[in-house]
C-alpha cells in the first residue's frame, strides 16, 4: 500500500502538503567528491599517455581531461562556479527545487533512476520545460547527516 495518494488518517490532508514530508539539503564542499574526481582524472590521463596515440593527440587528450577535472572539481567538490548547486529540496510528491550558487533557482520533478547508497545519492530530476533530465550528486560529506539520511529514505521508498 503506497503512501503516494493517501492522506493523514484523521485530517484527510494529503501527506505531500505537510512540510515534514519535504527534504531540504544544504550542500557544501566535499572531500569525497574531490578525491574521486582527482582519482578518475589521474587514471584517465595515465591511460591516455600509455595509449598508442599518434603525434600530440595524447597530450591534447590529457589537457582536455585536466580542464574537465578542474571544472568538475569547482562545480561538484568546491560548490563554486557556474552550475554549482547550494541547496536542494525534494518533496514526497516528486517536486524538486534547486538553488544555484549564482542566485538562480530552478524547479522541476524527480525523474526515474535515482541512485541511493550510504555515501552517495544521485538525484535525477527534470527541470520544468526541459527536454532532458539532470543529475545531481550528493556525497555524504557535502550535507548534514540527518538531511542526507532523509533524502536517501525519500528516494529509496518513493
Amino acid at each position: 500500500m503506497g503512501a503516494r495518494g493517501q492522506g493523514f488518517k484523521y485530517s484527510g490532508a494529503p501527506m505531500a502538503a505537510d512540510p515534514a514530508w519535504r527534504v531540504v539539503v544544504a550542500l557544501g564542499p566535499s572531500r569525497l567528491a574531490a578525491a574521486w574526481i582527482a582519482l578518475v582524472a589521474l587514471a584517465t590521463a595515465a591511460a591516455a599517455l600509455l595509449a598508442d596515440l599518434p603525434g600530440q593527440a595524447g597530450l591534447a587528450l590529457v589537457a582536455a581531461v585536466a580542464v574537465a577535472a578542474v571544472r568538475s572539481m569547482r562545480r561538484e567538490a568546491l560548490r563554486r562556479g557556474p552550475g554549482a548547486v547550494r541547496r536542494l529540496a525534494v518533496g514526497l510528491d516528486g517536486a524538486v527545487a534547486v538553488d544555484f550558487v549564482d542566485g538562480r533557482a530552478a524547479s522541476g520533478t524527480l525523474a526515474p533512476g535515482a541512485f541511493v547508497a550510504p555515501r552517495l545519492v544521485v538525484v535525477r530530476w527534470r527541470p520544468a520545460g526541459a527536454r532532458l533530465s539532470r543529475t545531481l550528486a550528493v556525497p555524504a560529506d557535502a550535507a548534514e547527516a540527518g538531511a542526507h539520511r532523509r533524502l536517501r529514505i525519500l528516494l529509496r521508498w518513493r
